[in-house]
């Protein structure tokens, strides 16, 4: 489950913050498919796709998390719905060039904060409804603070610049660090399905024609594994991915659902490195 640990790395906490406010209850619902098939497709359908996807040169991706299921708890929010993180991607792998922004907004207005903007935070000096920011270029990375700004003293808007090769050894503390690396990252929770690989529809994201596919991901002993949905189009190139952890309570059980898109790709993308960051 090394893989599904890795989707589920949460910036800042997060989660745990949620953990506090909420007691989880619910479930989502499916994704809605233009026609409706049920049969197992080949062992190496999803190892070629994760090959061709993490050939993709550029474009943009967008991850989410959600917490689903908080329609018992005192106040829940619309749907029982909170989004914890929705990370934003943009990526040139021929020029080393990856922005991330992260925003955790959602979180903020669960534990009371208000509109985005409005401030709140889950500790001290801590305010998600600031969105941190990180670019790599090239051999540095830069970042903002974001939520944590004000608890090392510094604005959101401050950026510091660090070397890759830093950041790679002391390993990524966040979400917002792991995809500035790694944008290809929470796709490789793919390399941990199970043989049973089905085919169930045929659908279209932003346009695009897909085939999804179900999986399990982890062990089936105890009820441990995970479902996994894929969208894939016709180059072999997934789209999409989502995968639902349960989490049960004295209430009912509710999931973490983590949401990866992949849209514009060969789209040109416009990095630049942020002026005046601090070493």
């Amino acid at each position: 489950m090394r893989r599904v640990r890795h989707v589920f790395l949460l910036t800042i906490g997060v989660a745990l913050a949620v953990a506090m406010a909420v007691m989880l209850g619910g479930c989502s619902g499916p994704s809605a498919e233009r026609s409706s098939v049920d049969r197992p497709v080949g062992d190496d359908t999803l190892p070629r796709a994760l090959r061709a996807t993490r050939a993709v040169e550029s474009g943009r991706m967008e991850v989410t998390t959600t917490v689903t299921g908080l329609a018992e708890v005192p106040d829940p929010p619309p749907g029982g719905r909170v989004t914890v993180a929705v990370h934003r991607v943009a990526f040139n792998r021929q020029a080393r060039r990856v922005a991330v922004e992260t925003d955790m907004s959602g979180v903020a207005r669960a534990l009371g904060a208000g509109e985005a903007g409005g401030g709140g935070g889950a500790a001290p000096g801590v305010d998600l409804s600031v969105p941190a920011r990180m670019v790599a270029v090239d051999d540095s990375v830069y970042a903002q603070g974001g939520p944590m700004a004000g608890a090392v003293g510094r604005t959101p808007g401050d950026w510091v610049e660090i070397d890759r090769s830093r950041l790679v050894g002391q390993g990524p503390g966040s979400d917002t660090a792991a995809l500035v690396l790694d944008p290809f990252g929470p796709f490789d929770v793919v390399g941990d399905a199970g043989a049973d690989v089905r085919r169930v529809g045929d659908a279209e994201l932003r346009g695009t024609p897909v085939t999804h596919l179900v999986a399990r991901v982890g062990s089936d002993r105890g009820g441990g594994a995970a479902p996994l949905d894929v969208w894939i189009d016709a180059d072999g190139v997934i789209r999409r991915l989502q995968l639902r952890l349960r989490s049960g309570s004295a209430g009912g059980t509710g999931e973490l659902v983590t949401t990866v898109e992949l849209f514009d790709i060969g789209t040109p993308v416009d990095i630049a490195p942020p002026a005046g960051a601090d070493r």
